[in-house]
């Protein structure tokens, strides 16, 4: 069979084996040929009328529809390959860039990734999501200058673009500038939120110590929860027993 007809039958059965093990690309999922298979599928116009009320969705259509559903399923590396392959069936066709960039970050692909992501950023230079998911890529791949360009010029943008300033917060946490981290959180988030951030960071880095200093400082502002003073309570208990 030809690789057009299998991404054909692959569109076809592909609500009825969502629940199997994906294999890789549309050219593995072989369809069953018996008659009760395809009944749910079937129009219920006349077969003389089919033909022209109905139209054949093209094999680029079918390969990026079903790459999006096995996406939105968590199956990157499968998702890739048929975007991969719907580039090669309509070269004209808009670009899939965007779907394709995060897919290879999600996979460790980052070269990949940064590669999708700086075509995407030439194409929509305004796009502030495109810039904070970059950045985050960036940051990611440890490319930390330039994650804080990315992010940075996104901001030029947009100033006031809350999940951006946190990304940039959390890109100068992961370089270990933990004051620029503060500052960043705190443009995005308020004074509380961001020791509240940083102590979290700090636990999952395992700086239990500077964790408890944030967590003594937000729990002195008349503006917390009591939720500071139960993660320093628990995290004094949890120090105290090593």
């Amino acid at each position: 069979m030809t690789t057009h007809l299998l991404c054909r039958m692959h569109m076809i059965i592909l609500p009825l084996v969502l629940l199997l093990p994906l294999s890789l690309g549309c050219g593995s999922i072989r369809k069953d040929k018996r008659q009760d298979f395809l009944k749910p599928f079937a129009s219920v116009a006349p077969s003389g009328e089919r033909g022209h009320s109905q139209t054949i969705p093209s094999d680029y259509t079918l390969c990026v529809e079903t790459a999006k559903t096995v996406a939105a399923l968590g199956h990157a590396e499968e998702a890739i390959k048929l975007y991969e392959h719907a580039e090669t069936l309509d070269s004209a066709a808009p670009s899939l860039d965007s779907q394709l960039a995060p897919l290879y970050a999600s996979l460790g692909d980052y070269f990949a990734a940064i590669a999708r992501y700086q075509l995407c950023t030439a194409q929509s230079p305004d796009d502030v999501e495109l810039c904070n998911n970059f950045a985050w890529t960036l940051m990611e791949a440890g490319q930390f200058k330039q994650a804080i360009a990315e992010a940075n010029r996104g901001l030029q943008i947009n100033n006031h673009h809350t999940r951006l300033q946190a990304t940039l917060a959390m890109i100068h946490y992961q370089q270990g500038d933990d004051a620029k981290a503060l500052q960043g959180f705190e443009r995005a988030h308020g004074p509380i939120a961001a020791h509240h951030n940083l102590s979290l960071l700090d636990i999952d880095s395992g700086n239990l110590e500077s964790a408890k200093d944030h967590l003594q400082i937000a729990r002195q502002s008349p503006e917390t929860n009591g939720q500071a003073e139960v993660m320093l309570t628990a995290l004094e208990a949890q120090t105290s027993t090593h």
